[in-house]
């Protein structure tokens, strides 16, 4: 299956997503990685700049797995997560957020994730990767979820020359 994952950090943002595609290579078949883009955070203004990419995986883990996973590799990676600030600044923060064909509630997992359609910083690097593909039956693609994301948006996420390919 084809699966996505939303990528993001705030705190050593180069350094941290180097390392988690880095980890994402070393336990799933990573195919592609997008760009990386500069976003304003949102639900928290009070913290630096995250930096956004997405990963496309070929896995036949069934989803709330390979959410698990994610979650190891988040720990792995210094992520603490904090109940009075469950939005603030973190190493890294990696979210299945699309698997094609699939649908439906994973435990606490929902496919298609709500911020495909709803947040540029997820739509915009999904479709770098597959522009075409439709997250849900009868949905726009997302190249036209992308450009919605972004005309509904404050500030527009910022591709940053930056490689973070291992």
């Amino acid at each position: 299956m084809r699966m996505f994952v939303s990528l993001g950090s705030n705190i050593e943002p180069e350094r941290n997503l180097r390392r988690a595609v880095r980890e994402l290579g070393a336990r799933f078949t990573l195919v592609a990685v997008s760009r990386v883009y500069r976003t304003a955070p949102v639900g928290d203004p009070d913290q630096p700049d995250f930096w956004n990419l997405a990963a496309e995986l070929a896995s036949d883990l069934p989803p709330d797995e390979v959410q698990r996973r994610l979650r190891e590799i988040e720990t792995d990676l210094g992520r603490t997560r904090d109940a009075r600030r469950p939005l603030g600044p973190r190493t890294v923060d990696l979210d299945l957020v699309l698997v094609t064909g699939v649908a439906g509630r994973f435990g606490d997992l929902q496919l298609p994730s709500p911020l495909v359609e709803r947040e540029a910083f997820v739509a915009v690097p999904l479709a770098e990767l597959a522009p075409e593909l439709r997250p849900g039956a009868g949905s726009a693609t997302l190249s036209e979820i992308a450009r919605a994301a972004l005309s509904s948006s404050a500030r527009a996420p910022e591709p940053l020359a930056v490689e973070v390919v291992p």
